[in-house]
């Protein structure tokens, strides 16, 4: 319910006092000793009356006394308030772009202002930051990933305010444990070799090199396009990635990467160098659209990868694949549907086609690959420009368990040949990967779980379970891969 059609519950009324002043009470109900009982607060001003009401109304009697009180004890005529606090935060970060400067005071004025920016600091409380975090939910209407962005500021403020010196503005920081909603962010999709192979084949000719160089060095679309002639080392295969194309004003900037981790050296293996055209200035850009500017990462979508998207959904077509998207009309180059189907197969056609495919699946397969083959998680971290190997376990660390197992089937031949006896071994290895997600897929729905595997006839099959395990269990015994071709 938005804030413009919820009805106000709590209006304050007003009270001649003795003195002829005018004083304004607040009646509300709230549970003392297991009972409802009916309580009031008054205040001098109609000002704090109506805002205290508010408040009421939005976090309910308990957490609002709580905030009256933190407010009575600062003091509340001579306290910083919590939006003075938090723009004066924003005015001294270093570090940041003038355009995120800018986002974090609209930030300021859309959603902490109209609910607490008034506020003395001193009344922010655990209780008031809980209740703010549900402010956003429901009457904002945010997605978790931006309560999580928006709170990690204003966390990172009252930390700060935590620290100021002579004396701290608070205690302790009020947001250090709040609950915040859980993150399902959508799958992180990477191509396996042979779908690399396939999507590689169905881009246009010219743009393959930049594809697989996308993939090899795992750098972000905006440094890709940002790279020129001379950030790239032909000996070595060392790439300088100390730049990216970022927006500010709703305007295209040079400018530089995502974090001061983004600024590095990574090396991509020298047969994708060896591809690329760098008998050229060192200040050309690497790759240039057909009129020698940079790509946008909209306009890198629009032109090269939707089409070879839109030729990957024709493939899927069992009465008429290809239809016109690779005939000379689309001015097509490259291998004919008929062809592609025989070399990779329906199979991974359509479990390719199933897959959500954007720019950044490149960067996601070439981490993804690196910890496939057990490079030390911290050294993908430090090659993609993650902030931290937080970043890389917390996004990719379900695919570092694929080295862990992998590790373990190596492990196994060291024990004595009597083990490998053992009932059902095979089996207990199969389900193993299945859980690994090496073997099958199987993905949480409304109805259960959905495994997907593959037959010995190479089609793709599906089939809704309502116990994970049975899931497992059934991939396990159905999928016609190689477990030990796929821990590899």
């Amino acid at each position: 319910m938005s804030t413009a059609t919820k009805k106000r519950c709590h209006t304050p009324t007003p009270r001649p006092r003795s003195d002829g002043t005018i004083g304004w009470q607040v009646r509300y109900y709230i549970e003392r000793g297991g009972k409802l009982r009916r309580t009031s607060q008054t205040f001098d001003d109609e000002v704090a009356a109506v805002r205290w009401a508010a408040l009421l109304d939005r976090v309910g009697p308990e957490r609002a006394e709580s905030v009256l009180t933190a407010q009575l004890a600062a003091g509340a005529a001579a306290t910083m308030t919590i939006g003075q606090w938090l723009r004066r935060y924003a005015d001294r970060l270093t570090g940041i772009e003038e355009e995120t400067r800018r986002k974090y005071v609209r930030f300021i004025e859309r959603d902490v202002d109209p609910f607490m920016g008034g506020l003395p600091i001193g009344a922010y409380t655990e209780e008031l930051d809980a209740a703010w975090v549900v402010y956003l939910e429901t009457e904002v209407g945010n997605a978790p990933k931006t309560i999580c962005n928006k709170h990690g500021f204003v966390s990172a403020a009252m930390a700060a305010a935590a620290r100021h010196r002579p004396e701290p503005l608070v205690p302790l920081n009020p947001c250090a444990h709040t609950r915040l909603p859980r993150v399902t962010g959508r799958r992180r999709e990477f191509f396996t070799p042979a779908e690399f192979e396939l999507f590689e084949a169905l881009l246009y000719p010219r743009y393959r090199p930049m594809f697989e160089f996308m993939v090899m060095s795992m750098a972000r679309p905006g440094e890709i396009f940002a790279l020129t002639v001379g950030d790239i080392d032909a000996e070595t295969g060392a790439v300088r990635i100390d730049k990216a194309w970022k927006y500010a004003g709703g305007k295209r900037k040079l400018g530089r990467p995502k974090s001061e981790r983004g600024i590095r050296t990574a090396y991509v293996p020298l047969e994708t160098i060896a591809k690329l055209d760098l008998d050229r200035p060192a200040d050309e850009l690497l790759f240039a659209t057909g009129v020698g500017s940079a790509f946008t990462v909209t306009g890198f979508y629009r032109q090269i990868w939707l089409p070879a998207l839109r030729r990957l959904e024709a493939l899927t077509d069992t009465e008429t694949p290809g239809r016109n998207l690779f005939g000379r009309m689309a001015h097509w180059t490259g291998s004919p549907p008929a062809e592609l189907l025989a070399r990779f197969g329906r199979g991974t056609v359509v479990g390719l086609h199933a897959k959500w495919l954007t720019p950044y699946t490149a960067r996601h397969t070439g981490i993804s690959w690196r910890l496939q083959d057990g490079v030390p998680i911290w050294v993908v971290s430090r090659d993609a420009g993650h902030e931290s190997i937080q970043t890389t376990d917390r996004k990719y660390g379900h695919i570092d368990n694929a080295s862990s197992i992998a590790a373990a089937e190596r492990a196994a031949g060291r024990l004595p040949a009597l083990r490998s006896t053992v009932v059902d071994l095979e089996m207990a290895r199969r389900r193993r990967l299945v859980r690994a997600g090496q073997l099958g897929e199987i993905d949480r729905v409304d109805d259960g779980f959905e495994a997907v595997w593959m037959d010995a006839a190479g089609e793709v099959c599906s089939r809704v379970f309502a116990d994970y395990t049975a899931a497992v269990e059934h991939v396990a015994l159905h999928e016609t891969g190689d477990p030990v071709a796929a821990a590899a």
